[in-house]
C-alpha cells in the first residue's frame, strides 16, 4: 500500500463523511487505520473486487466437522416459523461470500443477544437476538461476522490474550468493512449494521464505559466508519465490483 497517497484519500473520504479525525502523527486512530487499508485494497483495483480479493479458502472439512461439534447440542434449539424465515434470509449473505453449505446457521437459546462466528465453521445466533433485530439488521451482523473468517489468520485471540485493544479495534472495524462492501452490493443499507449494534448492546446492558477497553469499538466509532465506508465505495466505484 502507498502510504501517502492513501493517507490523502482518506482524508478526503473522512472529510466526505464529517468525521472528525482526530489522529495522532505517532500512532493513528483505529477507524484511521481500519480506513487506510481498505483505501489500499482499493487503489489500483480492477475489475477483481476487495472482498474476491481477500477471500480465504474454506476451512477444510475436517477442522468444520471438528468445530460443530464443540458446539453444546443442548443449546442449539429448532427456530419456529418466524425465526425459519429471518434465518432464511441470512442465505443472500452466505452465497455472496461463497459461504452455503460451508458456514452454518445455527440458533441457540441462551439469555444474551449474540451473533457470532465458531470456528469458521458456523454462525450462532441467539433466540433474543433473532427476535431483537430486523431481517437487514441480522443480514448486517452476519455480513459483519463472515468479516471475521476474512481476518481469521489476525490471531483474535492473541490479540485478547495480550489485551491489545487497539489492535482488537482495528480488528473489528475491519469485519465491519467486509460487512459495508456486502451490503451495498447486496442492495441493502449498511446503516443496518450500525443499529443492530446498539440494539445489541442496549438488550446486553454493556456499559458505556467498557466500549474501547474491552477491545471493541465505541459505536459513535463504528457509525463514523460505516458512514466512511459509504463514501469510500460511491468515491471509488467499489459499490459496482464483486
Amino acid at each position: 500500500m502507498r502510504v501517502e497517497t492513501g493517507t490523502i484519500v482518506i482524508t478526503c473520504w473522512l472529510g466526505i463523511s464529517n468525521v472528525a479525525a482526530i489522529e495522532d502523527q505517532r500512532k493513528p486512530s483505529p477507524v484511521t487505520e481500519a480506513l487506510r487499508f481498505f483505501a489500499g485494497l482499493a487503489e489500483g483495483n480492477s475489475d477483481i473486487g476487495i472482498l474476491r480479493r481477500l477471500r480465504p479458502s474454506a476451512a477444510p472439512e475436517t477442522d468444520r466437522t471438528r468445530a460443530l461439534a464443540d458446539v453444546d447440542p443442548e443449546a442449539v434449539v429448532l427456530p419456529d416459523a418466524n425465526e425459519r424465515a429471518k434465518l432464511a434470509a441470512l442465505e443472500a449473505v452466505l452465497i455472496y461470500h461463497e459461504r452455503l453449505h460451508v458456514i452454518e446457521i445455527k440458533l441457540i437459546d441462551v439469555p444474551m443477544a449474540v451473533v457470532g462466528l465458531h470456528d469458521r465453521a458456523a454462525i450462532l445466533i441467539s433466540r433474543p437476538a433473532t427476535r431483537l433485530l430486523s431481517v437487514p439488521e441480522l443480514q448486517a451482523t452476519v455480513a459483519h461476522e463472515i468479516g471475521h473468517e476474512y481476518f481469521w489468520g489476525d490471531d483474535y485471540v492473541g490479540l485478547r490474550e495480550r489485551h491489545d485493544t487497539d489492535a482488537l479495534q482495528v480488528l473489528e472495524l475491519k469485519c465491519d468493512g467486509v460487512a459495508v462492501l456486502t451490503l451495498v452490493a447486496l442492495g441493502l443499507n449498511p446503516a443496518d449494521l450500525y443499529r443492530a449494534t446498539v440494539k445489541i448492546a442496549r438488550f446486553n446492558d454493556v456499559p458505556n464505559a467498557r466500549w474501547r477497553n474491552n477491545g471493541y469499538p465505541h459505536p459513535r466509532d463504528r457509525e463514523r466508519f460505516i458512514r466512511a465506508m459509504v463514501d469510500m465505495t460511491r468515491s471509488t466505484g467499489l459499490a459496482s465490483r464483486r
